[in-house]
């Protein structure tokens, strides 16, 4: 069944297949175009207001702007995963020291920073040892510098269990008297 109608963009009449065509071929053809142009796919686009480009629906920027700004956006605090420059590894907590190159930081042992503000700098070739055998125990008192290669957390350990042993035992027969 083909219908009579007139087309809504040049007043001029027409035959469709279907009775709710708006428009003739020809202006169908450069409607459709033109609303291509406009609209990418149906997203209205914009231009970024950083570079000038071209951008998508429902965008403040284009991406590469957008990335930049979120790169900015989350440093430091305003990260939600910011543990205010502290995190745990190996069972050591490492403290944030500097910003590196690009964004990155530094992280440094705690324990190792203790014991540099206390006696200065670590001589090349020595590590901060925990006396007791508990990482997270970084009390000056707890750390000792010591030759790399003489640093062997079995050997080191076992005279500081016998005297540990020793206290236990004092302060057992104090809490009994």
């Amino acid at each position: 069944m083909v219908a009579a109608l007139v087309c809504r963009d040049c007043n001029q009449g027409f035959e469709a297949k279907r009775s709710d065509a708006l428009r003739c071929v020809t202006c169908h053809r450069a409607h459709r175009k033109e609303y291509l142009r406009e609209y990418e796919h149906g997203h209205r686009r914009g231009i970024c207001p950083d570079c000038g480009r071209d951008i998508a629906a429902r965008a403040n920027r284009c991406r590469p702007c957008e990335n930049k700004i979120r790169v900015q956006r989350y440093v430091g605090g305003a990260n939600p995963n910011w543990r205010n420059g502290r995190t745990h590894a190996y069972g050591y907590t490492f403290v944030r020291t500097k910003t590196g190159n690009g964004g990155g930081a530094a992280y440094t042992a705690e324990h190792r920073l203790v014991w540099e503000a206390a006696h200065g700098p670590l001589p090349e070739g020595y590590v901060v040892h925990h006396l007791n055998g508990i990482k997270e125990d970084n009390r000056l008192e707890n750390l000792a510098a010591m030759a790399r290669r003489e640093h062997n957390p079995r050997l080191i350990v076992a005279p500081y269990e016998a005297r540990i042993k020793e206290l236990e035992e004092r302060l057992a027969s104090l809490g009994a008297a």
